[in-house]
């Protein structure tokens, strides 16, 4: 069972959200699913533009002075304004917590979304799954960190491998190993003795219980002789 080497503390929440965010692609990708980086691609451009534009308006204000400048500084506040608006949108509207996007050999495009509300150390999932027909199955997931992580703070893959592959089918039949519930062996007493010595056996049994409740009133009788 592999166990992470690095520890972190079981009563920060955001440490173990991310620790477990971080831990998705790594699983799901090495079952064969391609990962997305569309979203962060996107984030990251808006972002850079942004730092861009500041990084243009400070070099035309420090070279050409700020009387020479005041329209294109005017510009580009209004364009760094408007970047902004577009970044808080894009991560609040269309990001909406997604930690992952990828697709299945098989085509079927999977979204996880995941959330953590305060004071509860329980891994919120939301997973979508969309398949070459259009179709949408969401589902939605509620486990408690305790379930991969040990007391020490060290992050256990395999019952985090298993839980998604449980609770997801897209997962699930990509990695069957882990999906498979596994059912606690019983143990069963096998008796091998021949029917006539079972017969014999019960039979000891039988006359022993008789014999037993004949002695009973025998003794109790003694006892009431005795007292007379």
């Amino acid at each position: 069972m592999a166990v992470s080497q690095e520890r972190i503390s079981v009563h920060s929440l955001a440490d173990l959200k991310n620790t477990t965010d971080d831990a998705l692609p790594i699983y799901l990708n090495s079952l064969k699913f391609t990962q997305s980086h569309t979203l962060t691609d996107v984030r990251l451009g808006l972002g850079y533009s942004a730092f861009a534009i500041c990084a243009a308006c400070f070099y035309w204000d420090y070279t050409l002075g700020f009387e020479s400048t005041k329209v294109y500084t005017a510009i580009a506040v209004a364009a760094y304004t408007l970047l902004n608006t577009l970044l808080t949108i894009w991560i609040w509207g269309v990001e909406k917590s997604t930690v992952y996007v990828g697709t299945n050999p098989a085509g079927e495009t999977i979204t996880i979304q995941s959330k953590v509300d305060k004071h509860k150390p329980v891994y919120r999932l939301t997973v979508t799954t969309k398949g070459k027909d259009g179709k949408k199955k969401v589902k939605r997931v509620d486990k408690a960190f305790a379930g991969w992580f040990d007391g020490k703070g060290h992050f256990v893959a395999k019952p985090f491998q298993q839980m998604m592959a449980r609770s997801f089918e897209v997962v699930g039949k990509a990695d069957p190993k882990n999906a498979v519930v596994e059912e606690k062996k019983k143990k069963v007493l096998v008796d091998n003795r021949s029917m006539d010595e079972k017969w014999a056996s019960l039979l000891a049994e039988s006359e022993g219980n008789v014999a037993a409740s004949t002695a009973t009133p025998e003794k109790s009788a003694k006892k009431r002789g005795k007292k007379a």
